[in-house]
């Protein structure tokens, strides 16, 4: 077993007060409210790091997606067919209470 390594913090009065309550209230030391609170913390970065990645790499991707799908519409043999595309995803934003932005979709109306 490792020996624990000393984290030595300053904080005021006050703070260390709400700390043993906090802890008291849990059962256990301050020492063990402090430890799982800071082992939370740095899980709860790392999750949202990932999070944060996972988010951009479906952004890519959408956009791609819409590029793609918007020149597909573009040079299809029904001139119209793009257009009521643009209409149809504005109704559909409507419907399910989304704002539509300007330029989403493709779309060269504002």
């Amino acid at each position: 077993m490792t020996r624990p390594i000393c984290l030595q913090v300053y904080i005021s009065s006050e703070l260390s007060s709400l700390i043993r309550k906090a802890a008291k209230a849990k059962g256990i030391s301050m020492s063990e409210w402090v430890r799982a609170l800071l082992a939370n913390a740095c899980t709860e970065d790392e999750l949202a790091s990932r999070l944060d990645a996972s988010i951009e790499r479906i952004s890519r991707r959408s956009v791609f997606l819409m590029v793609g799908v918007d020149a597909l519409l573009a040079g299809h043999p029904d001139h119209a067919l793009r257009g009521r595309a643009h209409q149809a995803y504005m109704r559909k934003c409507k419907e399910l209470g989304l704002s539509a932005a300007s330029g989403e979709g493709g779309s060269d109306e504002a």
